[in-house]
């Protein structure tokens, strides 16, 4: 037997106020899905974040906590500051140019709108962004799956940095001869120099010490100003300083492990004098000790200076990282 609606409940699923609550109510939770779909990605590799010691459901609480407290804040924000933030050249007419590609879809239909030739401008009253409901499951998972990949670049940029300091702490350990003890490194699931993890602990440190957690999340929030929910875009540009970070973390790396390569290379060329001057000495045998000792040294005299570099290459990666992937 078929099941029918009383005649008062049919009607009132046809009211137009209910139809306009589902659907408001439906926006509401895309974009909190999608909201937390961009602070997952961060949580997941970036620094301190992403550490395995920290449990699953800690991160899913703070993805959940964050994405509580700014999606409210973002439905109900003026979009006048988006406009001012994507006039870049402050003329107060807002061109296809400007946008990055995820708008322009958008842009298209609101110049169409305002009955506009293709090429004008939008002005401040005729810029209002509407939230992208999916049609299908399909096109809901890309959207995810843009959002997760914005996130994911945030943290991965803010990693490639950091891990500079594994590949500084390599360097120093085979010129002073502790390559050999090697520890487990949960965060990247494979060996690492006992340098290098020393080194990435004090990276950590001072990345904590600086606010580097607080200056990720609110620069991964700013992204929501230029790119809204349901608009994510990974820009070229966002792509080179990916990659360009990677030089950083090479230069960073040579920069730090620098003094101790230096200093082994003057033990080095000590050393093989004495052993062509003193033939009876082993060289060997009080060269290990020697090279341990004098790496060691010069990594504690030079650990101020590290910290140092720390502090001003981290915020200005992260302020790299914000301002490529707000597309400006």
């Amino acid at each position: 037997m078929d099941f029918l609606l009383p005649d008062g409940a049919a009607d009132a699923l046809a009211m137009p106020d209910l139809g306009r609550l589902l659907n408001g109510a439906t926006g509401a939770f895309v974009a909190f899905t999608l909201i937390v779909t961009r602070l997952s990605g961060m949580l997941v590799i970036g620094p301190v974040f992403g550490h395995p010691n920290i449990p699953v459901q800690v991160r899913v609480f703070l993805v959940l906590a964050i994405s509580l407290v700014i999606t409210p804040t973002l439905l109900g924000s003026d979009q006048q500051r988006t406009f001012r933030l994507l006039d870049r050249n402050a003329d107060g007419l807002l061109t296809q140019d400007e946008l990055p590609g995820s708008l322009h879809p958008q842009f298209a239909r609101l110049i169409e709108n305002a009955e506009k030739q293709e090429g004008d401008g939008l002005t401040v009253d005729e810029f209002h962004l509407t939230l992208p409901l999916p049609a299908s499951l399909f096109e809901y998972a890309w959207l995810a799956l843009v959002e997760f990949a914005m996130g994911i670049g945030l943290g991965l940029g803010v990693l490639t940095i950091v891990s500079g300091l594994q590949m500084a702490g390599g360097l120093i350990d085979q010129q002073i001869g502790t390559s050999l003890g090697s520890v487990f490194n949960p965060e990247f699931e494979t060996d690492a120099s006992l340098s290098g993890q020393m080194l990435y602990q004090l990276g950590l440190v001072v990345f904590l010490v600086l606010g580097g957690h607080y200056l990720i999340v609110s620069a991964l929030v700013d992204t929501f100003q230029t790119l809204p929910v349901g608009y994510a875009w990974i820009s070229p540009p966002a792509v080179e300083l990916l990659s360009d970070l990677v030089r950083q973390s090479l230069v960073l790396a040579v920069q730090i492990s620098a003094p101790v390569m230096g200093t082994m290379a003057v033990i080095g060329l000590a050393m093989g004098f004495l052993g062509h001057t003193i033939p009876q000495i082993n060289v060997l045998v009080v060269g290990f000790p020697i090279r341990t000792l004098g790496g060691l040294a010069i990594m504690g005299l030079a650990t101020p200076a590290i910290v140092e570099a720390l502090a001003r290459v981290l915020p200005g990666g992260i302020e790299q990282l914000r301002l490529a992937l707000m597309g400006r």
